[in-house]
């Protein structure tokens, strides 16, 4: 109520009508609502990873080579930071600490491509199916690619190991909501550019791309794998492309095309494949880029078929 308050007031300031108020309405409204569950999320996400350090993570993980471990390796990608940056140093971490291969990649699958922040929004925007399929899809993805992958492509026994001391400091309440503030302020200064431009550009094809245009070209059997390569160039947060796969549903798009074109943005991005280069041969960077492009053609496939 307050966003669309907040939209309408600035509509009738500025004198709008027809298209250009729908541009501008949706642009105000996505952005603010947008940042403030980011904001929210990040707080509370972060104030719980104050009791979840990345030490402790690994001492949870170490040793673990049943299904539970798999599973806790998924969590932790979720409640991870929200993007490739801070993402592949965490792997790198956990790779050196003698957390089973497998893991670690669940970790890397999930981490960018599921964030609590994306669900919220996603549950607000689209509703219950399709947030649960983009949770449970992604999950899937992760924990399927990195038992497959440990199995096949990568060296089980390749790590170096690196004897970690688990973190055994006390932090006082206030100093861990401190902390916890500090880091959603500073991602939201981060990530702002994304979600202002991808609310823009959410705003521009709500506005002015016809619905005919998505009913001809973006809805047959390719649509899918051509929504994954579209994602794969672009360099953005997951919150950034959330407003633009909103406006293309309610275009008539299918879901599962855009649930795919936001997970490709998230975990395909090529920056993320220049910095896994560093750590990865050839063959395990393949072989990690072809198993988890099929893991979201799959998802997008799957979700259309039942939605």
């Amino acid at each position: 109520m307050v966003f669309e308050i907040l939209a309408t007031a600035v509509i009738d300031l500025l004198g709008l009508t027809d298209r250009s108020a729908e541009v501008v309405e949706f642009w105000i409204y996505s952005s603010s609502r947008i940042l403030l569950i980011l904001f929210t999320m990040v707080l509370v996400i972060g104030f719980i990873r104050t009791y979840l350090s990345p030490e402790k993570i690994r001492e949870v993980l170490k040793g673990k080579k049943a299904v539970s471990g798999y599973f806790i390796a998924a969590l932790s990608g979720v409640v991870s930071p929200f993007c490739s940056c801070s993402t592949i140093p965490l792997y790198l971490g956990f790779s050196k600490s003698g957390i089973p291969t497998g893991m670690t990649l669940t970790f890397l699958f999930v981490s960018p491509m599921v964030n609590t922040a994306a669900v919220v929004v996603l549950f607000t925007v689209l509703g219950v199916i399709p947030t649960l399929i983009y949770v449970l899809g992604g999950l899937t993805v992760g924990v399927l690619g990195g038992l497959l992958l440990s199995k096949t492509f990568f060296d089980e026994n390749s790590q170096e190991t690196l004897d970690v001391e688990v973190e055994k400091e006390s932090i006082e309440i206030k100093e861990r909501v401190r902390k916890s503030f500090r880091e959603a302020k500073s991602l939201v200064k981060d990530v702002l550019p994304y979600i202002i431009i991808g609310t823009g550009i959410g705003a521009l094809i709500r506005g002015l791309v016809p619905e005919e245009l998505i009913a001809n070209y973006l809805t047959g059997n390719l649509a899918v794998p051509g929504a994954v390569i579209l994602g794969t160039p672009i360099y953005t947060n997951i919150m950034g492309v959330i407003p633009i796969a909103e406006s293309l549903i309610s275009k008539g798009l299918p879901i599962g095309t855009a649930l795919a074109f936001m997970m490709s943005v998230a975990a395909l991005s090529l920056p993320k494949f220049f910095m896994l280069k560093k750590v990865m041969t050839r063959k395990e960077l393949a072989a990690y880029g072809v198993t988890l492009t099929l893991g979201i053609i799959t998802v997008g496939l799957l979700t259309n078929i039942l939605i």
